[in-house]
């Protein structure tokens, strides 16, 4: 490998002085540069960075892409982080995606974007997926667990108080909440979002002649 010199970056080196690809590539990986973000990062000086040898191109896509030699950022620094030309087409469908959120219980954006950080989200998840799949947020998001009994369950389990109308379960699951409270307030306009319900006297078990 050629000897690097540490001369400061306005003296340019003339293409026969600056390095081949292989060097350069292998002077990033010696200084454990990641990124394109760490490239420049590394040789920004007004923030604390290293001086950049004269014979190391200042942006490495721009040179080397002049010379037909670019293929990518992950490629030149050797990570496992793909392109996003590659990635984009190896995504998961809408409804692998919407079982990833379940299966990892994300219940809000704010909990998705932190796994993010953390680098914990998988290539293949995208970052912003609702835009990827033209959706609302709310449509990917693992699905909140209800407080309410499912309504056959409901339906049963009330039906053992005798209540003769629904003025008496409201008032009963008024007073007391902490048994009662796994009804919820509005029976017939929760359930009726499911299509199951079908009227109080049958909710609650007493004849409409009664």
């Amino acid at each position: 490998m050629t000897k690097l010199t540490q001369n400061d970056n306005v003296a340019l080196a003339t293409p026969d002085e600056m390095l081949s690809y292989d060097d350069v590539q292998a002077y990033a990986r010696e200084h454990n540069i990641n990124s394109m973000r760490e490239w420049f990062g590394f040789h920004n000086i007004r923030k604390g960075g290293s001086v950049r040898p004269r014979n190391i191109p200042g942006d490495p896509s721009k040179y080397f892409g002049r010379r037909d030699q670019w293929v990518s950022w992950p490629d030149f620094l050797g990570t496992s982080t793909k392109a996003t030309q590659v990635m984009k087409d190896e995504f998961m469908d809408i409804e692998e995606c919407k079982a990833w959120f379940k299966e990892n219980k994300i219940y809000t954006v704010t909990q998705f974007r932190e796994l993010s950080k953390t680098g914990n989200r998988p290539d293949n998840i995208p970052s912003a997926p609702d835009k990827k799949y033209e959706v609302k947020f709310s449509e990917l998001l693992c699905p909140k667990k209800s407080p309410y009994l499912g309504f056959e369950a409901a339906k049963k389990f009330v039906r053992t108080y005798g209540f003769k109308n629904y003025l008496e379960f409201r008032e009963s699951r008024r007073k007391d909440m902490e048994t009662l409270g796994c009804i919820p307030c509005n029976p017939d306009k929760h359930y009726d979002k499911t299509d199951e319900w079908t009227s109080w006297p049958d909710f609650l078990g007493y004849s409409r002649l009664r």
